[in-house]
Order: structure tokens, then sequence, then C-alpha cells
């Protein structure tokens, strides 16, 4: 047993690595310290729908449940990722959904804020998706990285 738990912290770099390498994208914590200023800016009321494209583990969208909006749905390609998020969910009887899929396929147009922690590689690109899709007043909230040429955090 104690083998195994030996094991585990070079496994998980190994499949880290592994998904970097089929995806591009790092997986990167939002980190604790930043969820407040995060929650703050996304004005959540009892109506909010919120997207988390590339949501990890869902950790956002947990620190959001607390504020109770009316929906919570993240995407994430990491099926680890993606299922740790689906099992914490059920655990804790949480409304939070995390679909273990790419966001590019996935309807967001219900949306009243759409949460992006990616790489600045992805961020032109989850742009072109999010001005096709989601309706006017939408509040995108974006952690560390910018839209190229988008001032501001709403779509008009």
């Amino acid at each position: 047993m104690t083998a195994i738990l030996f094991l585990l912290p070079p496994l998980y770099l190994g499949y880290l690595i592994f998904m970097y390498v089929r995806t591009g994208v790092p997986y990167v914590v939002t980190p604790r310290k930043r969820l407040a200023f995060v929650m703050k800016h996304m004005d959540i009321t009892p109506d909010t729908v919120i997207y988390d494209l590339g949501c990890g583990k869902g950790d956002v969208l947990f620190a959001a449940e607390k504020l109770h909006p009316k929906k919570l749905i993240g995407f994430e390609l990491s099926p680890l990722h993606a299922w740790y998020g689906q099992i914490k969910a059920w655990m804790t009887k949480s409304r939070v959904r995390i679909y273990q899929q790419n966001f590019f396929g996935a309807n967001i147009s219900d949306a009243d804020i759409v949460y992006l922690f990616l790489v600045q590689s992805a961020m032109e690109k989850v742009w072109e998706k999010i001005k096709k899709e989601v309706k006017p007043g939408t509040r995108v909230v974006v952690l560390s990285n910018t839209i190229p040429g988008v001032q501001g955090q709403y779509i008009e």
C-alpha cells in the first residue's frame, strides 16, 4: 500500500504532462486567494447562469455555489479532473455540473457569466465562440490573461 501511495505523485505528474502534450494547455488551478476576487467580480444573483470553460476540478463553480446562482456548468477536457469534480458534486449534493468535454462543442447561449482562466493562446479562439453564442449583457470574467483587442468584460 505504501508503494502505491509513493507512486501517486509521479503518476499524477505524468498524467499532467500527457494532458499538456495532448491539449497544449497546462493544468493550472485558480489560486484560492483569488477566489474571493473572482466572486466579487462575478456579481452573482439567484438568476445567474455561470459557465466555467476549462473548469478543472470546478473550484470556481463550487465557490460560486455559495452565492446561490441558478445554474453552474463547467467543461473540462481532462477526464481525471472532470471526474474529481463530478464526484465532489455528487458527494456534497452540489448543483454544480461538470462535463468532460471540449467546451468549443458546448452550447453556452444561456450564460449570464462566462469565467475563463486559460492560456493566452486559447483566448482569441474562445472569444470568437463567446461572441457568436452568448446573449447581450453576458459578463466575461477573465483571470490572468486578456482577450486580444477587447476592453472591459461585457458583451454588447
